[in-house]
């Protein structure tokens, strides 16, 4: 597996078999690096097989539709996040909720449209596994967004967690607060936070994916924004944080 932070967001070059799979595609304009990359990664193999998101906000699928066209590869969801992917409707999160009643009704409905990313784009069904990639388990973490998932591979405990948990400062009601966490992000010091506030759906559902994912005990920690976390250390860390979590009020 190969990681690559664009712009604040990380996208993930994950091997399996002869082929491999792009997990999460950054904001729009991102294309060209991560082409560039997997060409230098992959060789003569730098087209994938699918590309394959944990959810649908616009920094992990922004330039998803660009790359699967010059690929000519389907870009797979998880069936949960289909609504918010193909123009029929707006994450419940607080983002949305403020935008409804500060633009126009007319404003709302081209957010809709834009929300499409097309025919390219075919749901998956997460506990029938991880499309095209045989070893790895799909871990429904619904919370961030209705449909959010996570993938681990047990064989050598890596979790590629998207936006469940972060492991950097950020602004959440899971672990997100304080003089310190203003400082470590000042910093840039790495850490454990939750999903961020103004675009989360569930905070209940959020806490309840954080435990769900220390359960796993991974020894690679790889999330949508920040550092991963590799080594001895990861799994206790977020062994500690799942506790301090399940302790909120809403977990």
């Amino acid at each position: 597996m190969h990681w690559l932070p664009i712009h604040g967001t990380n996208v993930y070059f994950v091997h399996s078999a002869k082929s491999w799979v792009l997990i999460d595609a950054g904001f729009p304009g991102s294309g060209r690096i991560i082409a560039e990359t997997a060409g230098r990664l992959c060789g003569a193999a730098g087209r994938p097989g699918s590309i394959l998101i944990t959810h649908g906000h616009p920094d992990h699928v922004g330039s998803a539709v660009g790359l699967a066209a010059a690929w000519n590869v389907p870009i797979l969801a998880p069936a949960a996040e289909m609504p918010f992917i193909d123009g029929t409707a707006l994450y419940p999160e607080p983002l949305v909720a403020w935008l409804a009643r500060v633009l126009p009704r007319r404003a709302m409905a081209a957010l809709v449209r834009d929300s499409d990313l097309g025919d390219a784009v075919l749901p998956f069904d997460p506990q029938a596994g991880v499309p095209s990639l045989l070893e790895w388990v799909c871990v429904p973490t619904p919370g961030h967004t209705p449909g959010h998932v996570a993938f681990f591979r047990p064989g050598d405990r890596t979790l590629i967690a998207g936006d469940a948990v972060l492991t950097m400062p950020w602004a959440s009601r899971l672990g997100g607060g304080g003089v310190g966490w203003l400082w470590d992000l000042v910093r840039r010091t790495p850490r454990l936070s939750g999903p961020p506030t103004v675009v989360t759906c569930d905070w209940r559902e959020a806490a309840a994916s954080v435990v769900a994912l220390a359960d796993l005990d991974p020894w690679l920690l790889a999330t949508g924004h920040g550092t991963p976390f590799v080594g001895r250390h990861a799994a206790p860390a977020l062994r500690a944080f799942a506790a301090r979590v399940a302790a909120a009020p809403f977990g």
